[in-house]
């Protein structure tokens, strides 16, 4: 094969490994402080609510996965998963939430049990 012929497969090897890198990279740290003034306290109520039309696409409908991860027994706290919202994780993308809205499904998501 020539170089010429060779170009497309191997730009498409690149392009792969370069996404599945940037999904397996979590740009996280459990022990990461949310930052700015101290975090909204949260409702899990509300938060259920908005987890349902916000998150639930991905994450499934009582938050067992899907296209996204299960949620159960994660072991994060609040202020943890508010900065996973904030910051995204994977190939989910950050800021889905804000504000108060991300405080009230970070305390639903720290609430689900194992």
């Amino acid at each position: 094969m020539t170089r010429r012929q060779l170009a497309p497969p191997l730009a498409l090897v690149a392009v792969t490994l370069a996404t599945v890198c940037l999904a397996v990279w979590h740009p996280f740290s459990a022990s990461a402080v949310v930052s700015g003034a101290a975090a909204a306290t949260g409702d899990a109520t509300r938060g259920r609510q908005v987890f349902t039309t916000t998150c639930a696409g991905c994450h499934g409908a009582d938050a067992t996965g899907g296209v996204g991860a299960s949620l159960h027994g994660i072991g994060l706290t609040a202020a943890e998963v508010e900065a996973v919202i904030a910051s995204g994780r994977g190939i989910m993308p950050p800021g889905l939430a804000t504000g108060q809205r991300a405080a009230d499904v970070a305390a639903y998501v720290a609430s689900l049990p194992e």
